[in-house]
């Protein structure tokens, strides 16, 4: 999947989705760090993982992702590790 400013607009708005009001900034930077500048642990990840299924229409039971999870770090990691898990699911499917 090649990169899109769109995709990148839609990802950015499910992670804002995901950010604890507390942690709620006016915006959101590909370098802003999920855990410590925007509050998203590991059951946020999750969640954006869920409206990623719900918004694409995939199902990423069949694709391994748990290493990439792992390894996201900042807003810029999810959008990527979102792209990749879309690619894989489609093409699982």
């Amino acid at each position: 999947m090649e990169p899109d400013e769109k995709f990148d607009e839609k990802i950015l708005s499910l992670i804002a989705q995901s950010v604890p009001k507390k942690y709620k900034k006016a915006g959101i930077t590909k370098d802003m760090r999920l855990l410590a500048d925007l509050g998203i642990d590991s059951l946020g990840i999750v969640a954006l993982v869920s409206r990623l299924e719900e918004m694409y229409g995939i199902n990423v039971d069949d694709v391994d992702f748990d290493t990439g999870l792992s390894q996201m770090r900042t807003v810029g990691d999810a959008i990527d590790m979102s792209r990749k898990l879309i690619t894989q699911a489609k093409t699982a499917n």
